[in-house]
């Protein structure tokens, strides 16, 4: 990424520069499905901590930031070591959540992905979350009329998990690294994607790129915590498919034994040829 933080226009949208670097990339050399994601997580702190709103700064207010729902369509993944411009803004709450979006281009201008995120603030003593409109004004919103800047934020209620008709295709008991908790003491929200798609078999990865995401985070998890990430599909040959579609649920065994859904997600994958 550039060392010039965010900059933020007379609209309230925030614009970063990052570079694809080669440690950011998979065996073909392409991004990878976690570096868009981390995009989106670092214009999202960027922003906030230029209006006052960071985690360290929110903390000294006994609250915190934490990403709760995100959604991604992906156009296409760079190549190394491919330039990539990002631009960011809040939007009107919705209950609880304060939404942000994020869109990323290529050097040309060409869109790359499009993200949908909603974000709580929670009381560190309660863990209960506030109300998100004074921190909407701290931000600061688009105008109105930049109809460019004021996307459909309203994510839908997932439920193929209850569906019952779910082939198991993998599971994946990942180990819980230092390297995977975040300034809030939990493991941190990429560290459940990368696990779901590290369940997948490589020739698979091989094969395929993620063209759309739908991340759910339910509970918070902790360094010592007994997890499995479980990938489902409606298919049951979803792995030789042309276009699979596959979901993910982390599941967390606690100490009487008894099971917490921690995570789900939802993956749709394209042919990697289709996303270069």
């Amino acid at each position: 990424m550039s060392r010039e933080t965010a900059m933020i226009d007379d609209g309230n949208v925030a614009h970063s520069a990052f570079t694809t670097y080669s440690y950011e990339t998979d065996c073909f050399a392409e991004a990878r499905l976690a570096f868009y994601f981390q995009i989106v997580q670092e214009v999202a702190g960027m922003h906030a901590a230029q209006r006052g709103c960071s985690i360290p700064a929110m903390h000294k207010e006994g609250k915190t930031w934490v990403i709760t729902r995100s959604h991604m369509e992906v156009f296409r993944y760079t190549q190394w070591p491919e330039p990539i411009t990002v631009e960011t803004w809040a939007q009107q709450p919705i209950r609880l959540h304060l939404p942000r979006a994020v869109k990323g281009y290529d050097g040309q201008g060409n869109p790359l992905f499009v993200a949908k995120t909603h974000w709580a603030i929670l009381d560190l003593d309660t863990a209960r979350p506030c109300r998100p409109l004074d921190m909407s004004l701290r931000i600061g919103l688009p105008p109105l009329e930049d109809e460019a800047h004021h996307l459909d934020m309203n994510l839908p209620k997932r439920s193929v998990l209850e569906t019952g008709e779910l082939t198991h295709v993998s599971a994946y008991k990942p180990s819980i690294a230092y390297l995977d908790t975040d300034r809030n003491h939990h493991v941190n929200n990429i560290s459940y994607l990368n696990w779901a798609l590290e369940s997948l078999p490589p020739e698979f990865r091989n094969r395929y790129k993620v063209v759309i995401a739908d991340l759910s985070f339910q509970r918070q998890t902790f360094l010592g915590d007994d997890l499995t990430v479980h990938t489902f599909s409606l298919d049951p040959n979803a792995l030789e498919a042309k276009n699979p579609q596959l979901e993910h649920q982390i599941i967390r065994t606690e100490a009487d034994g008894g099971t917490t859904v921690v995570w789900e997600g939802s993956t749709k994958w394209n042919p990697r040829e289709d996303l270069r």
